[in-house]
């Protein structure tokens, strides 16, 4: 059991460390070094990678909690805000980004391009709540160890 929950730990720490060094460090990198268009390319690879890590994180992390919390699991907080995260994965990996790809291989089309920029600010929130909620459940998983 403190393996798992060790794992645990490892698993919300790379979760979050991988969503805020691409999003916040490598995407930014890729656009001020390349085209617009291989930028964007190696950004979405990236993100999708992304998703299937926090997919597997998200797992861990639930498969512990099961462990550690089996009769009062509803009653945890970090269950919600894990949920919701993989909510948040889940609009992006499997409604936003196929709509996006698809969209982004009709470019230089207007219609195309119009309709691609409201989809990518729709991500761009859905990416900063998940950045801000790994935030708060990387503090108070760390905060609640240290006490």
């Amino acid at each position: 059991m403190f393996f798992l929950s060790m794992l645990s730990d490892a698993a919300l720490v790379l979760w979050a460390g991988a969503t805020w060094a691409a999003g916040y460090v490598f995407a930014p990198a890729l656009f001020a070094h390349f085209s617009r268009d291989v930028a964007g390319e190696a950004a979405g690879q990236m993100f999708t990678a992304l998703n299937v890590l926090a997919l597997a994180c998200a797992a861990l992390i639930l498969l512990d909690l099961r462990v550690r919390f089996a009769k009062q699991l509803q009653y945890q907080r970090e269950l919600w805000w894990v949920v919701g995260l993989v909510f948040l994965v889940l609009v992006q990996y499997i409604g936003l980004a196929p709509k996006m790809a698809a969209l982004k291989a009709l470019f230089p089309n207007a219609q195309a391009e119009a309709a691609f920029g409201p989809l990518h600010g729709v991500s761009q929130v859905l990416f900063l709540l998940q950045s801000g909620a790994l935030g708060y459940l990387v503090w108070r998983r760390f905060l609640r160890k240290s006490a």
